[in-house]
């Protein structure tokens, strides 16, 4: 019997404490239930019992394993410092999610100096479709209260925003190209829609640098314009813009006209000399480190450029690895791809930006080639920034681990499950510690 009340004083221990970690248990949760549900069954309690040992005996060992991993190594400065003694800035992802999640926002805080809204600055969230309808002077109207959240942290924080995203076909509601921004409206013409245009990144653009001086330091005016194949665009275009996505018509190509990439820098250098804000402008896309679309993104931005710089650099998005599956990744030649692509860049007088980095891994099991991967990495990009001196940010998204992801789930396919630095309860994981050596 007393063995019976002891076993139950552990398992009351076991969900106390389970209880209490909180945070440090969300990216199990599903997983875990059970753990965290008293049962008054002395069977139930002494399982409960075993797997809080378990759980305990687990922990311990990979604190063991991460202690011999570090052994020996100290953190000396918060990782952005170190970055920026290569002369870039380290930033990554935030959303209006993770903005409530101490864990997160002190992970930000403590090792970053620039952000990214995950979505909140696109403008198929920015649009407000019925205020458009309702404005007097016929041109859209935009709702900024999700973005502002995300700007509000960033000033208060000392953080820089990178504006992103101002023109990208994808998921566009074809209301905003339409007769009284209707869904069954009529197309409009392209001078109503170049107007349109014009009016929407000049007020997005003045908005931020209004309410938030100096913030924004760039904006991805234009966001893979490029196709990846040659039946996504017109076959004599050198640019190989692309005039539909999966499918889906580009409505900014069909509207506007095949100089819209062109027009959008134009636009969003009036908008930013109008706003007085001393912005960077970037076009940005996926695989810009693979032939030939790195050579068409070159083609597209010397278009942009012809009779003035209008763009000042691309972002390389940064997806290495297998899309959805572990084969293809950690692969050492797409190391040397990536610096070969950003010295291509440099050469043509562009700054570099490396904006949605995932270096992906869907195997737990291969944690530690992972580790060392995120290392080399991280030591070509910053012999990368030495040579070239034109890497100005490197911008992690695949920041965290989510082993709950389901195999179906967009960001799995994107990041994969074991993708981060940081563990999902924001962690530090031994790639972080290798980053912080390779940037020594």
């Amino acid at each position: 019997m007393k063995k019976l009340f002891t076993l139950a004083a552990i398992a009351l221990a076991a969900f106390t404490l389970i209880s209490c970690a909180g945070k440090s248990k969300n990216a199990v949760a599903s997983t875990q239930k059970e753990e965290t549900v008293m049962k008054p069954a002395a069977s139930e309690a002494t399982g409960m019992a075993a797997k809080f040992m378990k759980s305990t005996e687990k922990t311990k060992e990979e604190e063991k394993a991460h202690a011999a991993e570090m052994e020996g190594f100290e953190q000396k400065e918060a990782l952005y410092e170190s970055a920026a003694r290569h002369g870039f800035k380290l930033g990554t992802v935030i959303n209006p999610q993770n903005l409530q999640k101490k864990a997160y926002t002190d992970m930000v805080k403590a090792d970053f100096n620039s952000l990214t809204a995950g979505n909140e600055f696109k403008a198929y969230s920015l649009l407000n479709q019925s205020a458009s309808q309702k404005n007097e002077n016929g041109m859209p109207a935009m709702n900024y209260y999700n973005a502002d959240k995300i700007a509000e942290f960033a000033q208060a924080n000392g953080i820089g925003i990178r504006g992103h995203v101002l023109v990208w076909d994808a998921y566009m509601p074809s209301w905003f190209f339409r007769e009284g921004y209707k869904n069954d409206g009529a197309f409009v013409s392209s001078d109503v829609m170049k107007k349109r245009l014009q009016y929407y990144i000049e007020e997005v653009v003045a908005h931020f640098e209004e309410k938030y001086p100096g913030v924004v330091y760039c904006w991805d005016v234009v966001n893979e314009a490029v196709a990846d194949g040659t039946n996504e665009c017109k076959a004599d275009d050198p640019r190989r813009v692309r005039t539909s996505r999966g499918g889906t018509t580009n409505y900014f190509y069909d509207v506007i006209g095949p100089d819209y990439v062109e027009l959008s820098f134009k636009y969003a250098r009036q908008a930013a000399k109008k706003a007085n804000a001393n912005i960077k402008l970037f076009y940005n896309d996926y695989n810009t480190f693979y032939s030939p679309k790195r050579e068409a993104i070159g083609k597209l931005i010397e278009s942009i450029n012809k009779d003035e710089k209008l763009c000042d650099g691309v972002g390389m998005q940064g997806y290495v690895g297998g899309y959805g599956q572990q084969s293809g990744c950690m692969s050492a030649n797409d190391i040397n791809l990536f610096k070969n692509a950003i010295t291509f860049y440099s050469k043509m007088g562009l700054e570099v930006q490396v904006t949605e980095l995932a270096l992906r891994n869907y195997e737990k099991e291969k944690a530690e080639q992972h580790a060392k991967y995120y290392e080399n990495f991280f030591k070509m990009l910053a012999a990368a920034a030495d040579e070239t001196k034109s890497l100005t940010c490197v911008a992690i998204w695949g920041i965290c681990d989510n082993p709950a992801l389901p195999k179906n789930d967009y960001s799995y396919k994107m990041n994969g499950p074991y993708c981060g630095m940081f563990n999902y309860d924001c962690s530090k994981k031994p790639e972080f510690f290798r980053v912080a050596k390779a940037l020594e």
